[in-house]
């Protein structure tokens, strides 16, 4: 009777180390951001076939502004949406060479500057947001009118 209660107490105590160990680990691990996901959030946009994105940026206070290249033909913007698939907002700024460009000609290769100041996040600075999209409607010129491309932002929250 005596050994097999000794037998159960080295088992326990052998297996109680172990995890004790590997919990140490772990939290080891979580302290120095190698298991938070935040740590490894780069930010980006994808999904575009016609633009290019060139960079974002999402403050704390919900504004947004992104940089994006037109293609290889003069394009006429018509529209643009930001924010998450349940609420967007409609940007405050398009510009060009800081000069405003909604519903006008754009030039092959501009680089194009949308901003908006409403309010889409309730995130706070170091948090991460994902699956914003970007939708842009636009007119090739001499082309087809009415044309979509959208992509889905990721990044951290500045």
């Amino acid at each position: 009777m005596k050994r097999k209660g000794q037998g159960a107490l080295e088992y326990l105590m052998t297996y109680g180390w172990a995890l004790l160990i590997i919990v140490v680990v772990a939290a080891a691990l979580y302290a120095l951001g190698v298991l938070n996901p935040a740590t490894y959030a780069s930010s980006q946009c994808r999904g575009f076939t016609y633009f290019t994105w060139q960079s974002q940026k999402l403050t704390a206070g919900g504004g947004y502004e992104t940089q994006i290249q037109n293609g290889n033909q003069n394009v006429e913007i018509t529209g643009i949406k930001i924010g998450t698939m349940a609420a967007s907002a409609t940007p405050t700024t398009l510009t060009v060479g800081g000069v405003s460009k909604l519903n006008q000609n754009i030039t092959s290769g501009s680089i194009i500057v949308v901003s908006t100041s409403s309010d889409v996040t309730d995130k706070t600075k170091g948090d991460t947001f994902s699956g914003y999209q970007l939708e842009i409607t636009y007119n090739i010129d001499g082309g087809i009118q009415g044309k979509t491309d959208i992509a889905s932002c990721t990044g951290k929250v500045e």
